[in-house]
């Protein structure tokens, strides 16, 4: 059950490869929500995680450097992805296709949601 959870968290992370925008400043920022949707099914995995015993303090980040580019790395990758983003969507490479993420940043939380084939998923960083 671990590992399924740390592979579907990195899945989320690398296809979601989002940044920020609009008052957002500089800086790192940590996984603080993480929620799927499928059908009328609905999980929140960062209770899950909680629920489970694993620590959540380190699931990864995204690191917004400057006004176009970012970087996001997950828990169990040592590479860091590089994005682009402007005041509308994150962009992404997910093998040859080309992704694009909406997003609303708030103050220091970055909110992002997009549909998959399976249902939706949307992730909150926090600074």
């Amino acid at each position: 059950m671990k590992k399924v959870l740390a592979v579907l968290l990195v899945a989320v992370m690398v296809l979601s490869l989002t940044a920020c925008g609009g008052g957002v400043s500089t800086g790192k920022y940590k996984v603080t929500g993480l929620t799927m949707k499928m059908g009328d099914q609905e999980m929140d995995l960062m209770e899950l995680y909680k629920a489970t015993g694993q620590d959540t303090s380190d699931l990864g980040y995204l690191e917004i450097i400057d006004d176009k580019n970012a970087v996001m790395k997950s828990f169990d990758d040592d590479d860091e992805v590089k994005l682009t983003y402007d005041d509308k969507y994150f962009y992404g490479a997910d093998g040859d296709d080309e992704k694009k993420i909406p997003y609303k940043a708030s103050g220091s939380k970055i909110t992002f949601s997009y549909e998959e084939d399976e249902g939706s998923v949307t992730m909150v960083f926090e600074k």
